[in-house]
């Protein structure tokens, strides 16, 4: 007799090493995005009439800056924590793609509009609406890959759990930073194929982050059919529900501040 043994997707090693593909590969669209503005400073800071933005040094400064704004003054990266242990990987990871996407189309719409040289007074600093309108995007955006990066350290413990989890880890920071190198060394040679384009190269990191985002609905789908396969055995994970007490418990810790002092320290 001829017994059929189907192994369930959680103790597959192709399912993991599959998952891992895929939501590095999300990551790596989303570290492209991050950085492809750096190699394009120069043109930034060309003047309008010979085809930049003729943004400032300072100009630049707030651009750059506006990744943390969100992150830093509205607590969106604590709120992502929040979320992420409330509703799960498959929602937190669905929403902050999402909201790089939505960041991402947001700065394309500000870089590629000149908006008639019209600026804005915001708290007596002037602002024209392209750097406006780009930054509000890239904070957003900021807003989406940061409560990504948290999602994917999660979805990595969750489907390699007593396995290879360390290199899991390692091999997906390594694939984020893969991201950051191709914008450094890819996003210049798109613009000049398309007579030094600001806009197009950052049309073309959004196409990017689309195909990022349906490779995240695929894990979406297998992490739900490893989630049944787990009920159906009557094995539920269950996890700890999230409690407001949480955060002060945490914020008691010593060990926790030494291990943030030593990101802060890192970063």
């Amino acid at each position: 007799m001829v017994k059929q043994i189907q192994m369930k997707l959680s103790e597959s090693k192709t399912a993991r090493w599959s998952v891992l593909a895929l939501v590095a590969f999300t990551m790596l669209c989303g570290y492209f995005i991050t950085d492809m503005m750096a190699p394009l400073q120069d043109l930034l800071q060309t003047p309008v009439m010979s085809g930049g933005l003729g943004w400032s040094g300072d100009d630049y400064g707030k651009f750059t800056s506006a990744y943390g704004w969100f992150n830093v003054f509205l607590l969106m990266l604590i709120f992502g924590g929040m979320i992420l242990d409330k509703m799960g990987v498959r929602f937190t990871g669905l929403m902050a793609t999402g909201i790089m996407l939505v960041g991402v189309f947001i700065k394309w719409f500000g870089i590629s509009h000149d908006f008639g040289g019209e600026t804005v007074s915001i708290f007596g600093t002037e602002w024209g609406y392209p750097l406006l309108i780009a930054s509000l995007g890239y904070a957003l955006f900021g807003v989406g890959i940061e409560i990504a990066g948290i999602t994917v350290s999660k979805i990595i413990v969750k489907w390699f759990k007593g396995k290879e989890m360390a290199l899991a880890m390692g091999l997906e920071m390594a694939c984020a930073r893969i991201g950051t190198g191709l914008a450094i060394g890819i996003t210049p040679i798109l613009s000049r194929a398309f007579n030094n384009s600001i806009s197009i190269p950052i049309f073309i990191g959004l196409i990017l982050l689309c195909i990022g985002f349906l490779s995240f609905i695929v894990f979406v789908v297998m992490d739900k059919k490893r989630d049944q396969e787990i009920l159906d055995e009557g094995e539920e994970e269950e996890e700890a529900p999230f409690r407001a007490k949480d955060i002060l418990d945490i914020i008691t810790l010593k060990g926790f501040w030494y291990v943030a002092l030593l990101c802060v320290l890192f970063y």
